[in-house]
């Protein structure tokens, strides 16, 4: 696979192929955040009283859209880890069966994944679709690298129209360990036939810039809130403030 020239903000490079983060980066954040929290949460409180929302909102690092844990649990887990993580809070509130608490976890998360309206918890930032395409035209190899599930990740391409249009897309149960780990990375740079050094991966969390260097791949930070300048640059390779900072040169 021959490598295309971009320019990443003012830098000019080379490479194969470019990895995306998906919330957060391809998708607006906080709008998904809020959206699916609020159906957890309503659920979790069905199950465990209304009194406990407290507890829901400390583990999640998510109050309200200026209350929020860039770095916290509703940021930058699993789903898998989301799921486990509240079944212990309903062994630490009430003590049920371990089996109880994780069984009521799974079913709370699959039912609010049904309740879930997508096209109001996903939307694009600005220049997606088109950027990924425009880089597909250049014979450029794109996919996506998320720490959501395969469910909703499938469902989001298909909001943007780019169902079967990508060349890889990476989610948690495809892979051993979930980022910071760089197995996501490895796993899309097996299938593509290319080395890690080859890709370009964009995020906006730090597990994405520990991911991509790890890897050793190319790390490009999106700075999207307040104070994440400062936490991206110790660990990303570049950082850019839009999308529209990536170019076909």
């Amino acid at each position: 696979m021959e490598a295309t020239q971009l320019r990443i903000g003012t830098h000019v490079m080379k490479a194969q192929a470019v990895g995306f983060d998906k919330d957060g980066t391809l998708f607006d954040a906080l709008t998904y955040w809020r959206s699916i929290d609020r159906i957890r949460k309503e659920l979790f409180l069905q199950i465990v009283g209304s009194n406990h929302a407290n507890c829901w909102e400390a583990t999640m690092g998510f109050k309200h859209s200026d209350d929020m844990n860039y770095n916290g649990v509703l940021a930058v887990a699993t789903t898998t880890e989301e799921i486990v993580l509240v079944a212990g809070l309903m062994f630490q509130l009430y003590g049920w069966p371990w089996f109880q608490c994780k069984k009521l976890a799974e079913n709370l998360f699959a039912e609010a994944d049904k309740k879930l309206d997508y096209s109001e918890a996903f939307q694009p930032a600005a220049s997606v679709p088109d950027l990924l395409l425009k880089l597909k035209s250049a014979d450029m190899a794109v996919g996506i690298l998320t720490s959501d599930s395969s469910l909703r990740t499938e469902a989001c391409m298909k909001l943007l129209g780019l169902q079967g249009e990508l060349d890889f897309i990476v989610t948690p149960e495809k892979v051993e360990r979930g980022k910071p780990s760089p197995d996501m990375v490895v796993s899309a740079c097996e299938k593509l036939g290319i080395a890690p050094s080859g890709m370009i991966v964009v995020g906006d969390s730090i597990v994405d810039m520990r991911m991509a260097k790890e890897a050793g791949s190319i790390a490009v930070g999106l700075i999207t809130h307040a104070g994440s300048e400062e936490i991206l640059s110790k660990e990303a390779d570049y950082l850019i403030r839009s999308l529209t900072d990536i170019e076909i040169v």
